[in-house]
């Protein structure tokens, strides 16, 4: 598992969960990115469409690619934006209401 980023969010985009993982593949200590919004990580020119889709599964809208391998920019400590190969996955409560997501996130062999 110290090779892959866990990120978790709550339903608010604001950072949960930051693995060991994540702080070595993206830069930031988990104490930097905990509370943080996820516009930490997401690269300003994929902000917009990355808000527009997180609100609308939030708010019970469909997920296409939850649990589907694909490549996802992410924006390093250092400014860089780098490419990681991983999964999204939506988070729910007993009642299946959306509180949150998870990627498991890990640099492309």
């Amino acid at each position: 598992m110290d090779h892959h980023a866990i990120v978790i969010a709550d339903q608010d985009g604001v950072i949960r969960v930051w693995s060991d993982g994540a702080a070595r593949l993206i830069g930031h200590a988990a104490a930097d990115a905990v509370g943080q919004k996820l516009d930490l990580i997401v690269p300003p020119d994929f902000r917009a469409q990355h808000w527009d889709g997180f609100g609308k599964v939030m708010g019970g809208g469909p997920v296409g690619s939850a649990g589907q391998f694909f490549d996802l920019p992410v924006r390093c400590r250092n400014g860089d934006t780098k490419t990681l190969r991983g999964q999204l996955h939506v988070l729910r409560n007993e009642e299946s209401r959306a509180i949150g997501a998870m990627a498991i996130l890990t640099a492309p062999v």
